[in-house]
């Protein structure tokens, strides 16, 4: 079965300070993941990512199949991605 979510040498940094370092992900349809750390490690901005409310810096993600844009061009993957926050003031 082909991945749903893939990420290859994906970087996401906040100014000079990396955040998510060359991450290699791959989850199938219907696969259970744990994102699993300590705080500030950077599971909510991997998750963000994955969903484009942030954009990475480096690397490949693809979804179903498609690379997705690395600026601009979400709305159309956004249909089809959900994403619900651990609390509303997230």
């Amino acid at each position: 079965m082909t991945a749903l979510i893939e990420l290859a040498g994906f970087s996401k940094n906040f100014g000079s300070n990396p955040v998510l370092n060359h991450i290699d992900l791959s989850v199938r349809e219907g696969e259970v993941v744990v994102i699993l750390g300590p705080s500030g490690c950077g599971k909510s901005t991997l998750l963000r990512c994955l969903n484009g409310l942030e954009l990475g810096h480096a690397g490949t993600y693809r979804f179903a199949g498609r690379q997705l844009p690395g600026n601009g061009g979400w709305r159309a993957v956004r249909q089809e991605i959900g994403m619900v926050f651990q609390s509303y003031h997230l």
